[in-house]
């Protein structure tokens, strides 16, 4: 399968793509900035999942990330430049790649290593199963900059962990370890760090040996236990959380809280 950037497999660009047999393996690949989402990952990685979908002979995917961490979220030297409107369209794009994932033809499998915050934490959340390292770290800070969760993650880590803890972790930011994760059902199988892409990709392979027809019914038919039908964010409850986003960012908690990510200093809201 053809990588984003140079039309064969390949070991440049945001996003590095990897063919294992009936697996594709898609790897974040900004390890200097742990993986952090910008508008070049985003396109990378739409590219490859539209090569997914047009490649028949692909029945799985593992999305991991290089380096140390999984992701660690959205790229915040953006938000800090972006206005409105330039932070909307991103919130946007970014739902839309996290739908992508979660509708994706074939099972896509999470291999977390390290950090997996904020954005990174919402890509896992839309993967179907989730193979992480024991030490990995789960977490949603947003509320540490003043904002919320944006791109799905108030509402998968709901259906994950239901609303007690959602709301816990999204209101402080407090992290997950994997064990914690496993036990609230967001961690599907745990392994010891050298074991992860291996253990991912046996997940994946088993998968990828299953009837393709009947797995994406199975996707969808538990979609639909969980919230009534294959909305996705077109639902109302992401409608409302991207509308929320929006605002927050727009405050001037958001823009205090942004700013001081960036400086490295610890915020001081105001409420306003």
């Amino acid at each position: 399968m053809p990588s984003p950037e140079s039309g064969v497999d390949g070991t440049v660009g945001p996003v590095l793509v990897e063919r294992r047999g009936a697996v594709a393996v898609l790897t974040l690949n900004r390890p200097a900035k742990y993986n952090a989402i910008d508008h070049a990952t985003v396109d990378a990685l739409t590219v490859a999942l539209d090569a997914i979908e047009a490649d028949g002979t692909v029945r799985a995917a593992v999305l991991t990330g290089a380096g140390k961490a999984f992701a660690a979220g959205a790229d915040i030297a953006f938000y800090a430049g972006a206005d409105e409107g330039e932070f909307a369209a991103f919130t946007e794009r970014c739902n839309a790649l996290c739908d992508r994932i979660a509708r994706c033809r074939v099972p896509v499998v999470a291999a977390v290593r390290g950090l997996a915050l904020g954005g990174g934490f919402e890509l896992v959340l839309a993967c179907d199963v989730v193979v992480a390292e024991r030490g990995a770290a789960f977490g949603l800070p947003e509320v540490t900059l003043g904002l919320l969760p944006g791109w799905g993650g108030t509402q998968r880590l709901t259906w994950h962990a239901g609303p007690t803890r959602a709301r816990w972790l999204t209101m402080s930011g407090d992290r997950l370890d994997a064990v914690a994760a496993e036990a609230m059902g967001i961690v599907t199988h745990l392994c010891e760090g050298d074991e992860l892409v291996p253990r991912a990709l046996e997940v994946a392979g088993l998968l990828a040996g299953r009837a393709p027809l009947a797995v994406a019914a199975i996707r969808d038919a538990v979609v639909a236990a969980v919230h009534g039908g294959p909305e996705g964010s077109d639902g109302s409850g992401f409608r409302r959380e991207r509308e929320a986003l929006g605002e927050l960012f727009a405050s001037a908690d958001g823009r205090e809280g942004i700013t001081a990510f960036v400086e490295k200093r610890t915020p001081r809201f105001t409420g306003r």
